[in-house]
């Protein structure tokens, strides 16, 4: 329901909620203000670009390509196009700084936006709305939906309609932006409550359906749960249609992310060591290669400790992505030749080596200047560098 005073506060340039919905309850669909622009485009029978950003329960073939599958069936006079934006092992942090590229210059009509999971990475709020200020930014009539999915720590809290972690961020961000929402969570909480569903299993029990292997990446009966929730949510959405423009407004957090960037590794000042990585035979490179060519989008090494990386930005952070591997690697960063920040890079899984990435604390708004120096390598080992991930605009190496 929407608030008389707080949408006249909205109007007023405030960064008041116009939507009043408890954020610390769990409810399977919140319609707000819908997705008018999508479906005023899908009666039109016209062209309708659908990007999906999200981590591995996106990327994977299961609830992005069945709702697709389903859009152009329940709507067939329209034209679907598909933008995959997925990355596994992302969340909103990473997705602030790659979207224009992998998602605005596509100009998509529908934005659905996966992160509960994966969450922000310790910048949370400013991350998450940077992603919706930055798509109204650059086309105001593009619609955003917020989809939830659910990890094995949420199923308790969802099976007693309470809203969990990064879940109730982002409702409050839909809230104050006008966003709906989809829990994908609910049926699945609902279902185990019933006892017709197992929600984590090697393999299914007789006459119920299996959700998950490992209680976060759906098998094929899970992806179509989460399908069957999206596809009666868009269904209650379809009546609202016509032309919107999505209003701004003052944003809600401080230095929201609506600035931001990835840097090429070649555009930042390298020491003489570092040397490009053979991305077709590199074993470390390898190892994980889609999302290591997705996240690093090329990369360096260099096998010796004191090289460095020199970045120059105006901005609040920056982030490097990389992949710890085998034993411990620390890298020191000193910001604007201020106390080092001294990082340890581990590998955390035993099965692979996953291309990672981290941030430094934020800094006051302006220009800065970070030295990364490798302080610590095991012997015989490189240390991988990627993209630089840049919270503000990249400035030119000295």
């Amino acid at each position: 329901m929407k608030s008389a005073i707080s949408l006249l506060a909205l109007a007023a340039g405030l960064s008041a909620a116009p939507y009043t919905h408890d954020v610390k309850k769990a409810e399977e669909f919140r319609h707000r203000d819908g997705l008018p622009n999508v479906f005023a485009k899908i009666q039109a029978g016209q062209t309708v670009r659908v990007a999906y950003v999200g981590g591995s329960i996106t990327a994977a073939n299961g609830w992005r390509v069945k709702t697709l599958a389903w859009l152009k069936k329940q709507y067939p006079r329209a034209n679907f196009v598909e933008i995959n934006a997925a990355i596994s092992g992302t969340g909103s942090d990473y997705a602030a700084c790659r979207l224009p590229g992998d998602v605005l210059q596509h100009k998509p009509d529908l934005v659905f936006v996966e992160f509960r999971v994966n969450g922000g990475g310790g910048f949370e709020r400013p991350s998450i709305e940077g992603v919706v200020r930055q798509i109204w930014q650059d086309n105001p009539q593009t619609d955003v939906c917020f989809v939830y999915t659910i990890g094995t720590w949420m199923l308790t809290n969802l099976q007693a309609g309470k809203m969990v972690g990064f879940g109730e961020i982002m409702e409050a961000v839909a809230n104050r932006y006008g966003i709906p929402s989809i829990d994908l969570g609910i049926e699945v909480a609902k279902q185990v409550t019933a006892g017709t569903l197992t929600y984590k299993a090697n393999e299914p029990e007789a006459g119920k359906t299996l959700f998950s292997k490992d209680g976060v990446h759906p098998g094929g009966d899970g992806h179509g749960i989460y399908r069957d929730v999206i596809a009666r949510s868009m269904l209650k959405m379809q009546d609202k249609a016509g032309p919107l423009t999505h209003e701004l407004g003052a944003p809600m957090y401080e230095n929201p992310w609506e600035i931001a960037a990835l840097l090429p590794i070649g555009k930042a000042k390298l020491s003489a060591a570092w040397t490009p990585v053979n991305e077709a035979k590199d074993p470390v490179y390898t190892d994980d290669s889609r999302r290591t060519k997705a996240m690093l989008r090329g990369a360096v090494k260099c096998s010796q400790v004191g090289e460095t990386i020199t970045v120059r930005w105006n901005g609040t952070t920056v982030g490097l992505s990389d992949i710890p591997h085998t034993g411990v690697m620390v890298v020191e960063a000193v910001v604007d030749g201020k106390k080092p920040i001294v990082v340890e890079r581990k590998q955390r899984e035993a099965r692979r080596k996953y291309s990672r990435f981290w941030y430094l604390p934020a800094q006051t708004p302006g220009e800065h200047e970070v030295r990364f120096t490798i302080k610590q390598l095991p012997e015989g080992l490189s240390f991988y560098a990627g993209q630089i991930l840049v919270i503000g605009t990249p400035l030119p190496a000295e």
